[in-house]
């Protein structure tokens, strides 16, 4: 929740980042961020309006969430006050600690310079993902183009530690479809990831870079085909070769693999997935289960491309497979959520290309919506389930399914090409009056002009 801060995010930032005597770039580093971002935080050129990109900055600032107009999540039960102003004073009546690293006065600092904000509305900013004047599409594409066709040698090494927690940081804002503050965040960290990986012979560093540029491929996979998912996947594969770790091997050559399938190679795409899945440990009556959920996934991408080539049978087998490898899961409930939620999604998908929309919606109706569990890939099921119902003549329910897809996860449907396309065809439908504000989603998609 968001109440009205008496100074603009960007003044926060400044003041609190010059209260620990941070630069710019430190306080990029921190939070994974170039400094030229931070920069034009500061300056307002880049507004802040992302609820989690400021839980964010008032975690690493160390700064309660009202100095950013954010209300807390247990402001009722916890009876949250600002802190209140202790210490010596110092210029223009504000007060600062001589250690103006502890957390309890640098709040009182930033209190006493009118940060904290009341419980108003912030005027012209809504939860993330609503300013649909900003093409992600675009921006996506801009920002990691910069990076993979141009890398930034000066960027300098950045701490293990502290790229694999900026790697967890990206990875939740992918998998809530947030994705212009993951095109803010990720180039930076591929740059970051890079100069560290050159700077030691540690394994680790390349492992973390191929993660990088493996979740730089799959925010790709969202737009039209570029031609940058090539580059990235590659980059992915060089790197989890040297890193000396088989899953993250088989995750970098199965997107690998999604790159080829997706640009008709269809029989290659399959013949990488296997082999990926070969190298794999899970023999044996309890084989690790990280190793039988990522079998699991590369039989479920296996199935897709036989079934993107046509060969229902061939994809009925596959996907069987990777149905006994979920099944083997249930003693780690977490992984095996993930993969049957991913089981439906490729089935849904499959029986879509085939040609067999009523066994697509079967599968998409087989799993409720909160046994999925992240807002992307439950916004990919609703998506391949309106094509479905677009493909069995039923645009209506294309379009109300799409309707609760933005509602899920609206970065997802104001990002993702398939969208786009199905809504132009959307469009074309004779039956346009069963859909009523069809035109605004549509420029909400950037499926108009």
């Amino acid at each position: 929740m968001l109440s009205h801060p008496r100074h603009a995010p960007g003044d926060v930032v400044r003041i609190a980042r010059t209260a620990l005597h941070w630069s710019q770039a430190e306080l990029g580093r921190r939070c994974g961020y170039s400094a030229s971002q931070v920069s034009r935080w500061e300056t307002g050129k880049l507004p802040l309006r992302d609820v989690e990109l400021l839980r964010t900055l008032a975690e690493v600032l160390t700064l309660p969430p009202a100095a950013f107009g954010l209300v807390p999540a247990d402001t009722a039960e916890s009876g949250f006050r600002p802190v209140a102003p202790q210490g010596p004073r110092v210029g223009g009546g504000t007060t600062l600690s001589a250690e103006e690293d502890d957390p309890v006065r640098r709040r009182a600092f930033l209190r006493l310079a009118g940060l904290a904000g009341s419980s108003l509305t912030w005027p012209g900013t809504a939860t993330a993902g609503s300013a649909t004047d900003v093409d992600p599409a675009r921006v996506l594409a801009d920002r990691l183009g910069d990076v993979l066709l141009g890398p930034d040698a000066t960027i300098a090494p950045v701490e293990l530690a502290v790229l694999r927690e900026s790697l967890a940081t990206a990875r939740r804002e992918f998998a809530a479809c947030r994705y212009l503050p993951l095109a803010d965040r990720l180039p930076a960290l591929l740059n970051a990831a890079a100069a560290q990986a050159e700077d030691t012979t540690d394994p680790a560093a390349q492992r973390t870079l191929a993660e990088f540029y493996n979740l730089a491929t799959r925010a790709l996979f969202k737009l039209e085909a570029s031609g940058l998912e090539w580059i990235a996947a590659d980059r992915a594969l060089r790197a989890a070769r040297a890193g000396e770790d088989g899953l993250t091997l088989a995750e970098s050559q199965r997107l690998v693999a999604s790159v080829a399938r997706r640009a008709g190679h269809h029989d290659r795409a399959l013949a990488l997935t296997l082999a990926a899945a070969d190298h794999l440990d899970v023999a044996g009556r309890t084989p690790p289960p990280q190793h039988l959920a990522m079998r699991a996934n590369l039989y479920c991408s296996a199935g897709y491309a036989v079934a993107l080539a046509g060969d229902r049978d061939r994809a009925g087998d596959l996907f069987a497979d990777a149905a006994a490898s979920t099944a083997r899961l249930t003693t780690d409930p977490r992984r095996h959520r993930a993969a049957v939620a991913n089981l439906v999604s490729h089935r849904v998908s499959a029986a879509y290309l085939l040609g067999d929309a009523g066994t697509a919606l079967a599968h998409a109706h087989s799993l409720p919506l909160t046994a999925i569990p992240t807002a992307e890939r439950r916004a990919r099921l609703l998506v391949d389930t309106a094509m479905a119902y677009a493909q069995w003549d039923k645009p209506e329910h294309a379009y109300r399914t799409l309707l609760t897809a933005e509602r899920v996860a609206p970065g997802e449907v104001h990002t993702r090409n398939a969208v786009r396309r199905l809504v132009g065809d959307l469009m074309n439908s004779p039956r346009q009056a069963a859909m009523p504000g069809l035109l605004a989603f549509a420029s909400r998609v950037h499926a108009v002009t």
